[in-house]
């Protein structure tokens, strides 16, 4: 069973994550603020991590240097979910390391497909 880290502090969403992902076979490793992700990583070695954009503690724009810097973390793959649209937004976070970045409200199929794409 793969593991996905997902690092979101909104309820709604992480119940969305919960409800899509699991329900798709995925086995979810959860993080509500930015702080715990770095070492949950180490430790857990996921497959692929889900960061919002906005966290306590450490955004998900530096969660991506950080993984990207670290020669444990750099080769797991990065999706990034935001409520900024912006293309600059997104070029920054691609530009940083971010595989993909999907804007909320996004479609759970959209998501899943790219999860496939890239496990």
């Amino acid at each position: 069973m793969k593991k996905i880290l997902i690092a979101d502090d909104d309820p709604v969403m992480v119940k969305l994550f919960e409800f899509n992902l699991r329900k798709a076979g995925f086995h979810l490793l959860i993080c509500r603020e930015g702080l715990s992700v770095i070492s949950r990583a180490k430790d857990e070695r996921p497959d692929i991590a889900i960061f919002d954009l906005m966290l306590p503690g450490m955004s998900g724009q530096e969660l991506i240097r950080a993984f990207k810097g670290d020669p444990e973390l750099k080769d797991i793959p990065i999706i990034v979910v935001t409520g900024q649209g912006k293309d600059s937004t997104r070029d920054n976070l691609i530009s940083d390391g971010a595989d993909s970045v999907f804007t909320k409200p996004f479609s759970p199929s959209a998501l899943l497909s790219r999860l496939s794409e890239l496990l």
